[in-house]
């Protein structure tokens, strides 16, 4: 028996110390690497054997390692970091927007016009224009209609949502085959905007944008995997490694899971299901199902996540608020904004999916909104077993300072979005917020002094760059990359490079549960990683968002190169 168990022992000894020892398949020498496990925490080169990061340390001792097959890329002096986490992205919608009007980059109405006429010029053979990425700022009265928008009152319909996802514009065709008239009572959460003669101005706000957008041609199943393609290629070019989706259904999900079937899955995934008020008890079982199937041991897709929505947005009024607009009268139907599912049904989801284990985001914008989803958290926390939650409010723009020591409290993670705090952008914003409100807007800097983790995440499409480094710049500086304004805006909530990193790259990881194995640059992490082309902890913070990403390394191969 004995001499059986050392037989069996010696090959296994033998392996073990043969893996210990077989060369890195890559190394990255002679450079800054950010471990992240601290703001100083720096090392010269990085090694990699197959999909893990092996070792750290200084060129000299990294270098030795090398063998014959070793590819080593001399980084001199870049700064290297974990890939980029995106925890709160809808990253299909953003795909597909990239064969249609992209207006994200626009900076006036202008702009909008002659973007979205060059568009139908170039494809003719369209039946319907599609686009999104207009600004509530570039209209005086916060919205567009038929007469700011009268160079697209064409033969087609045409279709263009608000940046934000949450409002849009539709041209008189596209109204007429809605059959949207002036009788038209939209009856749910949204509006059909009316003038003062109550004619539709082509404005339609929420829900209200499903009696056009449900008229618009859905893309096949081909169209939404090149689409995903493209959206991958993308998000490689600016460091993106991880998704965390804040929206989908399962057959967004099955995409996916297609993808790697085929090997051509090249960004780590985490899907959530929309729930909402019309959400049946089947497809809550079906959700169970297969968040159980998948698991959490795959590395690139998981499906533990549930998409709440609990109000609307501050620039159309339909964000929930504990105190009226500062732009409407206090009898305005939307003087406090709307809930766009009551507090009842709500809290009662909330305690069903906690119970069964899921990870849940709830979007919430307005003060009252994040309110609504503490209380719901809270009471399902208390009602229901004990176990480790990270449960997510999504947005956060306003909150009570009341509510602040909160998230710490409960454990509830705040997860924002930067670049939706260009100040460039929030001056509809800020008018409807009040100025009693505005010291506590986008409050990263309260957040993270209560104790609290904060994630970051770009929302794409729902934002003016889905690039993380202008989403950083916009963090450390609370100014827009020309400089405005002069002095930073609310500068007690800016945060530092390194807290602005954490927030992109290892508490994204740590949000879903997997800061075990990414996120950091550390023995035994998935390496995921990029090269940056600018030192971010020593350049002059105003020029953050000159940055770029030079190497993208995903799985310990190297799938983007800036030329």
């Amino acid at each position: 028996m004995r001499i059986l168990f050392l037989f069996t022992l010696i090959p296994l000894l033998f392996w073990n110390c043969k893996s210990q020892t077989d060369p890195p398949t890559l190394i990255l020498a002679n450079g800054k690497i950010w471990t992240g496990e601290g703001p100083d925490t720096f090392a010269e080169a990085v090694a990699i054997r197959g999909n893990n990061i092996s070792k750290t340390g200084d060129s000299k001792s990294i270098l030795e390692l090398a063998g014959s097959n070793t590819e080593i890329i001399d980084l001199q002096g870049k700064l290297v970091t974990a890939g980029f986490n995106d925890a709160h992205i809808h990253f299909l919608g953003g795909s597909l927007g990239l064969t249609q009007v992209d207006l994200l980059a626009t900076t006036s109405l202008d702009q909008v016009i002659s973007i979205t006429e060059a568009f139908i010029e170039r494809n003719p053979e369209k039946d319907w224009i599609t686009g999104r990425g207009w600004q509530y700022t570039y209209y005086s009265s916060g919205l567009p209609d038929h007469q700011s928008m009268k160079a697209l009152d064409i033969g087609k319909p045409i279709f263009l949502r608000a940046y934000d996802g949450h409002s849009a514009y539709a041209n008189p065709k596209a109204l007429e085959l809605a059959g949207i008239t002036s009788s038209s009572v939209f009856e749910g959460f949204g509006e059909v905007v009316k003038d003062s003669k109550g004619n539709p101005t082509g404005a339609l706000k929420e829900g209200a944008m499903a009696l056009v957008g449900d008229l618009v041609p859905g893309p096949s199943y081909d169209d939404k995997m090149n689409a995903l393609k493209k959206g991958m290629e993308l998000a490689a070019s600016l460091g993106i490694t991880s998704i965390q989706n804040a929206s989908g259904s399962e057959e967004e999900l099955k995409l996916y899971l297609d993808l790697m079937k085929k090997g051509e899955l090249y960004i780590r995934y985490a899907a959530a299901f929309s729930v909402g008020e019309k959400s049946t008890a089947e497809e809550l079982t079906r959700f169970n199902f297969l968040k159980d199937s998948l698991g959490a041991e795959n590395p690139w897709i998981r499906a533990d996540a549930i998409k709440f929505m609990i109000d609307g947005v501050i620039e159309s009024h339909t964000a929930a608020m504990l105190d009226h607009y500062s732009d409407l009268l206090p009898d305005d139907e939307l003087a406090l904004g709307m809930l766009n599912i009551s507090s009842v049904k709500y809290q009662n989801l909330v305690k069903e999916l906690d119970a069964k284990g899921f990870r849940l985001y709830t979007h919430a914008i307005g003060d009252r909104g994040v309110r609504e989803v503490f209380s719901a958290y809270e009471k399902a926390v208390h009602e229901n077993s004990f176990r480790e939650r990270r449960h997510r409010i999504e947005h956060i723009e306003t909150l009570s300072p009341d509510d602040i020591l909160r998230f710490a409290a409960s454990g509830i993670v705040a997860s924002m979005q930067p670049i939706h705090a260009d100040p460039a952008t929030v001056g509809v914003w800020s008018k409807a917020i009040g100025e009693e409100r505005i010291p506590w807007s986008f409050a990263w800097n309260s957040i993270l002094t209560s104790g609290a983790k904060l994630v970051f995440s770009s929302d794409w499409p729902a934002c003016i760059s889905l690039d993380p480094i202008r989403g950083i710049h916009v963090a450390v500086n609370r100014r827009d990359p020309f400089g405005f304004p002069e002095i930073a805006w609310i500068p007690k909530e800016k945060i530092s490079i390194y807290e602005a990193l954490k927030a992109y790259t290892s508490l994204g990881a740590f949000s879903s549960f997997e800061e075990d194995r990414k996120g950091l640059i550390k023995e035994g992490y998935l390496a995921d990683l990029i090269v940056l082309s600018e030192d971010l902890f020593i350049i002059d913070p105003m020029k953050i968002h000159e940055v770029k990403v030079t190497t993208t390394i995903i799985d310990g191969k190297v799938i983007f190169e800036r030329k």
